[in-house]
């Protein structure tokens, strides 16, 4: 399976344009307002999620729908860990013959698929211990920028 293109964006910032000066010519993120279809619990993480983005130079405005959804998954994968604490990993159930069987409870591959997906939104946006390595953010882009004024 090919890899995926790297976008343009993290290109610029980790200078792999093999050779290539890639001017950074997305605007940076330039309202705090989280995207309306977010729930409430997903809403919650978004002031963290984008001040730690907003602080690497790394979250522009067009990247507000994936880290809504990385804010929707994380809530995601909250949600079935709390059921799974609260009910147990397993539950009992009995057969036609009335034999008892333990069985996975739903909110285990619920969780973790949320899992895995949340490992792949960080890894996007360089929130990864390897994807950090490649990110240095960036080039500072001339006049105000909104989001530092409002995350300092």
């Amino acid at each position: 399976m090919p890899r995926k293109p790297k976008p343009s964006h993290l290109k610029a910032v980790t200078n792999s344009a093999r050779g290539k000066v890639i001017e950074a010519t997305q605007a940076r993120l330039s309202g705090t307002t989280p995207p309306a279809f977010m729930s409430d619990r997903a809403s919650q993480h978004w002031p963290e999620l984008a001040r730690l983005l907003a602080d690497m130079n790394v979250l522009g405005d067009g990247d507000k729908i994936a880290l809504g959804l990385l804010c929707e998954t994380l809530a995601e994968y909250l949600d079935a860990r709390d059921t799974v604490e609260t009910e147990g990993a397993t539950y009992r159930a009995e057969t036609e013959a009335g034999a008892v069987m333990y069985r996975a409870h739903p909110a285990v591959a619920q969780r973790n698929d949320a899992a895995r997906r949340v490992q792949s939104l960080l890894s996007e946006f360089g929130l990864t211990p390897s994807a950090r390595a490649k990110v240095s953010g960036l080039p500072d882009l001339p006049g105000n920028d909104a989001a530092r004024e409002y995350f300092t």
